[in-house]
Parts: structure tokens; C-alpha cells; sequence
């Protein structure tokens, strides 16, 4: 029984060893990922559950776990991930205050533009979106930070134009002085028309960056990922199946926006696939 004991604490302790690690760009990315990125590719992979519209890129996406979200992420329904690299210097102490501050402008996340695939246009993703009052949940002007703290909480809303109104809880977290992870929870469950999805905590975005002073930019890796609880849904059906181009749509509407607030013009990167390319399965790695 001793010896068994012995064992079992072994094993929590390497676990936790593992999830307790400082984060690095290994961690996220392969040397040819790195390549990839630092030639300006954005690298996006998207997956459904049984993957009904056959357009997943991967049957199975490994989000890798750290002390910042550190959750088994392969329960998820949806699992969607960008790499990129974001030229930024972070030297001055200054600049370094002014991009905590752009990830905590909650309200200049109205607007954010995405490119619709139904209608082979760009529109307008984020249709309102505002800091909010922890307690009440009213909203307030966002908070201009003068110092840098290990980690923060705040809340915000935005109004989707696919899933209306949503309410998040926002944690940033500053690791190894220049590295920096944010994570947006849904706090409500998400729905379309008549259709209650998921739970509350259920959908999560989450964005590491990287820092190279080498580079003097951000190595960047995003996911998003989202229960699914009616399983219709994840069916071919004539009502509504979800595809994975409209999260992967979303989430790089998410990483040309943040590049926008930091001076970088990724406009023509808002597409995330060839539409030719898609329908023949060039994007598969199955």
C-alpha cells in the first residue's frame, strides 16, 4: 500500500511539473512552423466532431496544456488553432505597457471585420462590444493600465452577428516578463435561434505570445474551442450543421484585428482558405 502511494504521488508530481513549466516557443511550434510564420504564413487548422461537411483539416487537433489552461481540450466538440508571427517591438518599457493595453481595450473590439463564406464578402463580426462592471455587469470605459501585473481579470460583452450578445470573463497573464496569455470565457451558454448549444464556460479563446527579442516580435498561437451539445448539429442536416470555416473565420478575424491595433495591415489575410482548394481537400492532413 505504501510502495502504491509512493507511486501515485510520483505521478502527480511529474504532472504537475509538466503543467507548472514556463511556457516556450517549443511549446506551440515546430522549426518549420517557425519558418512558416516568419514568412509572414498564417498557419490555421480547424476541426468538428465526425466531421459532417468533410471540410476539417485535422480529425484531431492536440492543444497542448499549461499552467495558464490547463484542461483536458479534447472533450471539445470544436477545436480551432492559428500560428503567426507578429513583428512588435518590445524593448521599451513603454511599448510593452502600450500592447497590455490594446489587449485590454475591450471596447475597440467593435467593428472587427471577418470574411462571410456564404457570402463571398467581408462584414462586420463584432457589432458592439464594452468593458463591463464586475459586479452588475453594466458597461464601463476600459481601463488604460500603468503597470504590468502578473495576472487580471476583467469582463467584458460583445455582440456577435452570428450568436447575438455574449458575456466573457477575461484573463491576461504576464509570464516571463515579456510573454503574455490571454483567456476569454463565455459565461452564459451560446445559441442560435431556437438552439441552445452549450453550457455556460463552454467556449474558451485563448491566445499565447511568445516573445523573441531575437525577432523583435511575438510568436503567436491562438485556439478556440467549443462544446457542442445537440448532436444534430454535427450532422449533415437541411436546419443547420456547424462548419469549421465559420469558427476558423472568426478566429482569424480575431489575429488580422489584433495586427490592426498594432499598426499591421493583414487585410488580405482575412480569408483563411481557398475556396477551390477546399472543396478538392488540399488543406487535409488526413
Amino acid at each position: 500500500m505504501k510502495i502504491i502511494i509512493i507511486f501515485l504521488i510520483q505521478i502527480l508530481m511529474f504532472v504537475n511539473l509538466c503543467a507548472e513549466g514556463s511556457l516556450s516557443l517549443k511549446t506551440f511550434f515546430s522549426s518549420e512552423e517557425i519558418k512558416k510564420v516568419l514568412d509572414g504564413e498564417i498557419i490555421s487548422r480547424m476541426c468538428i466532431k465526425d466531421n459532417a461537411s468533410g471540410e476539417n483539416t485535422d480529425l484531431k487537433i492536440v492543444i497542448p496544456r499549461t499552467k495558464f489552461a490547463d484542461e483536458d481540450f479534447s472533450i471539445y466538440e470544436v477545436v480551432i488553432d492559428e500560428k503567426a508571427f507578429i513583428p512588435y517591438n518590445l524593448e521599451e518599457d513603454s511599448s510593452k505597457l502600450k500592447f497590455y493595453n490594446i489587449l485590454t481595450a475591450y471596447s475597440k473590439l467593435k467593428g472587427m471585420k471577418y470574411y462571410s463564406r456564404m457570402r463571398k464578402d467581408i462584414e462586420t463580426f463584432i457589432l458592439d462590444s464594452k468593458k463591463l462592471d464586475p459586479d452588475d455587469f453594466s458597461p464601463v470605459d476600459d481601463v488604460k493600465y500603468n503597470e504590468i501585473k502578473p495576472g487580471i481579470e476583467n469582463y467584458f460583452y460583445q455582440n456577435d452577428n452570428k450568436f447575438g450578445k455574449l458575456k466573457f470573463k477575461s484573463e491576461l497573464y504576464n509570464d516571463n516578463e515579456n510573454n503574455f496569455i490571454m483567456i476569454n470565457t463565455c459565461i452564459q451558454p451560446v445559441s442560435k435561434l431556437f438552439f441552445v448549444i452549450n453550457k455556460k464556460d463552454e467556449t474558451k479563446f485563448v491566445s499565447y505570445f511568445i516573445y523573441s527579442k531575437e525577432k523583435q516580435g511575438f510568436f503567436y498561437y491562438a485556439f478556440n474551442v467549443m462544446r457542442v451539445r445537440l448532436k444534430f448539429l454535427l450532422t449533415k442536416n437541411d436546419i443547420m450543421t456547424l462548419n469549421p470555416t465559420l469558427f476558423s473565420s472568426r478566429l482569424r478575424a480575431s489575429t488580422v484585428h489584433l495586427a490592426k491595433s498594432l499598426g499591421l495591415d493583414w487585410e488580405n489575410k482575412l480569408n483563411p482558405w481557398d475556396e477551390d482548394l477546399l472543396e478538392k481537400g488540399a488543406y487535409r492532413n488526413y
